[in-house]
C-alpha cells in the first residue's frame, strides 16, 4: 500500500476544535483529488474505578449528534500535556474525581479516513472524590455510578443506550 502523496495544503477552518485542512493529494494510481482532514489534538478516554469497583460514567449532551450520551470521561490533550496527564485532568475537570493509578491500555485512530486524532484509554483506579468539577463553558455533564464493571458493559450496549464509538472501543481493552 501507498501512502498519498501530498501536493499541497491549505486551511480551511483554523479552531483549536475542529480545525480542517484541505489536501491536494496524489493517489497510489496517479491520479490527484481532494482530501479534507481535521487536524485535531489527540483525546483521552478515562475508565475510573473506584476501590469499590463502582464504575464512574456520565452523561453529556454532544451537540454534533444532537443526543446525550453515556459515556466515559473524556477530553482533548492541551498542548505541552502528555496523555496520561490529560487523562487525570480531564477526570478531575469532568467528575471532580481523582485517581490513585493511571494505566495506559490502548490506543486507537478516531477516523482514521478523515481525522489525525487518536483516542488514548486509560483505567483509573482507587479513585475517590477531590473536589468540585471545572466544566467548559459548553459542557452539560452529570456523573452517575455503577456497581461494577460488567454493569457499566451491560448498560452501554444496551440497545436503548446512546453512546460515542470512543466508549465502545474503550470496552474492548478493559
Amino acid at each position: 500500500m501507498k501512502k498519498f502523496k501530498i501536493l499541497s495544503k491549505s486551511t480551511l477552518v483554523d479552531s483549536p476544535y475542529c480545525p480542517i485542512e484541505k489536501h491536494i493529494v496524489e493517489f497510489h494510481d496517479g491520479n490527484q483529488g481532494e482530501w479534507f482532514v481535521n487536524t485535531s489534538r489527540d483525546a483521552v478516554i478515562v475508565i475510573p474505578f473506584l476501590e469499590t469497583g463502582e464504575v464512574i460514567l456520565q452523561k453529556s449532551y454532544k451537540h454534533g449528534g444532537g443526543e446525550v450520551v453515556t459515556e466515559f470521561c473524556a477530553g482533548l490533550i492541551d498542548e505541552g500535556e502528555t496523555p496520561e496527564q490529560s487523562a487525570k485532568r480531564e477526570l478531575r475537570e469532568e467528575t471532580g474525581y481523582g485517581g490513585e493509578t493511571f494505566s495506559k491500555i490502548g490506543e486507537v485512530l478516531a477516523n482514521p479516513t478523515g481525522s489525525t486524532m487518536r483516542y488514548h484509554f486509560f483505567v483509573a483506579k482507587k479513585c475517590t472524590k477531590v473536589g468540585e468539577r471545572k466544566l467548559d463553558l459548553s459542557e452539560q455533564i452529570e456523573v452517575f455510578l455503577v456497581e461494577n464493571l460488567e454493569e457499566a458493559k451491560k448498560l452501554l450496549t444496551d440497545k436503548n443506550t446512546k453512546t460515542s464509538s470512543a466508549t465502545m472501543a474503550g470496552l474492548a481493552f478493559v
